[in-house]
């Protein structure tokens, strides 16, 4: 936990600078280069370390420096400025510069056993492994002991399990997984990744990988025993609430934190960053489900002019000082932050120049090795509402009744679970409100649980809900208006009221965007940033499209780790059991950015599954489960509850592989974590 105190030796209290330059913003990949700072004169006698100095006032031209007995606490940074690696003891306040055959890299790790510092050339598009690292104590210019064949575009960080190495690249979004059996490198799988790469970090046999360009975090559950050239999506993504763009993060198993790097404006290369820790990182993030908000009250945030954080590229983590360390590009700095507390504008305790900064590992006896233990137990249950007699039934993910409760109402729909708080929300249509039900999961089969709270009884006919982190957004087709609610654990309060312009049903988001469904047609609505609308009144939507081959659609559910969209066809309303369907896009976020506002989703670009053989006649809403691609049902007009399993492979008129009776089934949610 970040509440230790840190006493860290700092005897270099200023720096004399004779010489400074205005550095250029960040471009938006954050390749930084600048020309060499004209060195400064060793003086040996001013308390400061500079000129060709090791240490503060030895080594270089001064006297040698003393070794100091204690505590081995060593930063390996690279940079993009000349390739070399820097080597710093936090402990002595001494540096050590290996110069390299490299002119750029980024993604470094040291491995204290075998001595062995490995980095990744952005120059030579290679890893380079440099050994005996530990036995040289002055400059030194070095050779690769054994390097990768040059597989890479743009590597940009390095992840090590054991003797696996991995390599996040954004030239075209990839993971280079190498093994290494101390001689050389074998490069094992070339792995597609469906989002822009940058940060990656092992935590046991799991590898979480920041989402570039967003404020996302995305997790690939035992990695490695799941290897394969081609594309991997991600067992989980989530949002990280507070951050603007991350692309460093590292993860400790002591002290289960989770550090992850805000860079702000790529445009904004000085003042604009921060980091965020994450205290009890498993638990928190192991209860939620694909696509919820990490919120902003589970985390501490460090920003503000006095950190010097305009471009935390990445970072590393000591916890045996619970300290943080940044290389941040942007300002040419090494950073070390201590007494972290709440966060806020704090200044770094540690700070060292060093011209485009990239990646940073933290190596120590104490600390080396502790990625922690993978995630252990994951869940899918699947939560529906009727509109029979307003019971909540529970299946797993084969589609068995695990239980059915009965709640205070008698008809509902919309219906969410919440692993952090072992809650449920539900809209009631008999009660015109929403519900919430805690200890969920102490409620048995056949038992009734009573609401811990309620909202007011806003409500004409509520249809859907969908939730992002504390806000509740209900989807009214009486009065064709979207509800916007926070809660607190306590209550419900209705923030405010939006009028869409048309008539409204099944809803879902799609990380801060809200995805419509436009009722009584076959077009979608989206709304970019939705929960910014703080004010009643109208929106018009960034996007309206239509879906060809959909008659009238209702449910509607988006997947961010598979990226898969997923709506439901009612065909004609007064058919309610054989001209439903259901239909699926894939890739859905590169098909969304490349349709105009009234443009149209082809048929080509979809898989549709309708039919007699279907059993769908109305089916009112819709839930996909990522890891095992099942398109689960609310079959209102034959009063089922319907999965299709490996549904992105399926076209036509496909028996369901499972059917329950359900009278009057209408929403349903998926808590997959």
């Amino acid at each position: 936990m970040i509440m230790k105190k840190f006493n860290l030796k700092i005897t270099h209290l200023g720096m004399a600078f004779l010489f400074a330059f205005l550095l250029p913003s960040c471009s938006d990949d954050d390749d930084f280069m600048q020309e060499d700072d004209m060195p400064q004169m060793a003086t040996c006698d001013d308390g400061m370390m500079n000129g060709d100095e090791t240490g503060v006032d030895c080594g270089g031209s001064c006297e040698p420096c003393e070794v100091e007995a204690g505590r081995r606490a060593e930063l390996y940074v690279t940079n993009n400025e000349n390739g070399n690696i820097s080597k710093y003891s936090v402990t002595g306040d001494s540096l050590v510069t290996f110069t390299t055959d490299a002119t750029a890299a980024e993604g470094i790790y040291y491995d204290a056993a075998n001595d062995l510092v490995v980095q990744a050339s952005r120059s030579d598009l290679r890893l380079d492994a440099y050994s005996d690292i530990s036995t040289l104590t002055e400059d030194v210019s070095v050779s690769p002991a054994y390097s990768s064949s040059a597989d890479l575009e743009s590597p940009r960080e390095l992840a090590v399990n054991g003797s696996t190495y991995v390599v996040s690249d954004n030239g075209s979004n990839k993971f280079y997984v190498y093994s290494s059996d101390g001689n050389g490198f074998s490069l094992m799988n070339t792995v597609e990744v469906p989002f822009p790469v940058w940060g990656i970090t092992f935590k046991g046999e799991d590898l979480y990988a920041v989402v570039d360009s967003s404020s996302d975090l995305a997790v690939f559950y035992d990695f490695e025993s799941n290897l394969t050239d081609g594309m991997m999506t991600p067992s989980k993504r989530v949002t990280i609430e507070g951050i603007v763009r991350t692309h460093g993060l590292t993860y400790d198993g002591t002290d289960d934190v989770m550090v992850l790097t805000d860079i702000g404006d790529a445009g904004n290369a000085t003042d604009d960053g921060g980091f965020h820790v994450i205290n009890d990182f498993a638990s928190k993030f192991d209860a939620l489900s694909d696509g919820d908000l990490l919120s902003l009250d589970m985390q501490t945030r460090v920003a503000g002019p006095s950190t010097m954080l305009g471009n935390p590229i990445d970072v590393a983590y000591d916890s045996e000082e619970d300290a943080v360390y940044i290389s941040e590009i942007g300002n040419g700095k090494v950073l070390g932050y201590t007494s972290i507390g709440d966060g806020g504008d704090l200044a770094p305790s540690y700070t060292m120049d060093l011209a485009a900064a990239s990646s940073i590992y933290f190596s120590s006896d104490e600390t080396d090795g502790n990625t922690g233990m993978a995630t252990a137990n994951t869940t899918t249950e699947l939560y529906v509402t009727n509109n029979s007699d307003g019971n909540i039934s529970v299946y797993d993910a084969n589609g068995t009744l695990i239980k059915n409760v009965m709640t205070e109402s008698t008809a509902s729909e919309g219906i969410f679970y919440s692993a952090i708080n072992d809650a449920v929300i539900q809209a009631s249509r008999s009660g015109m409100m929403l519900e919430y039900y805690g200890d969920f999961s102490g409620a048995m089969d056949g038992g009734s649980v009573t609401a811990n709270f309620t909202s007011d009884a806003d409500l004409m006919s509520p249809r859907e809900i969908a939730v992002f982190g504390d806000k509740v957004v209900v989807a009214d087709n009486d009065m064709h208006m979207f509800y916007v609610y926070s809660y607190d654990g306590s209550s419900f309060t209705l923030e405010n009221t939006l009028d869409p312009g048309f008539n409204v049903w099944g809803i879902t988001f799609k990380g801060g965007d809200l995805i419509a469904v436009v009722d009584g047609s076959s077009d979608i609505a989206v709304f970019n940033d939705f929960l910014d609308n703080d004010m009643d009144g109208s929106i018009t939507a960034d996007k309206r499209i239509t879906v060809e081959g959909i008659v009238r659609t209702h449910g509607i559910d988006y997947s961010e780790a598979d990226d898969v969209l997923v709506l439901t066809d009612i065909g004609d309303a007064a058919n309610a059991t054989t001209d439903g369907g259901f239909q699926i896009i894939q890739d859905f976020s590169a098909k969304l950015d490349a349709v105009s506002d009234g443009g149209s989703f082809a048929m080509s670009n979809q898989t549709r599954v309708s039919g007699l053989a279907t059993l769908l006649g109305n089916p009112i809403d819709v839930a996909y489960d990522h890891k095992t691609n099942t398109v689960f049902i609310s079959e209102v007009g034959n009063s089922k509850v319907l999965a299709f399993s490996n549904a992105l492979d399926l076209t036509g008129n496909i028996v369901p592989d499972v059917s329950n009776d359900l009278a009057a089934a209408s929403s349903l949610y998926l808590y997959n974590n």
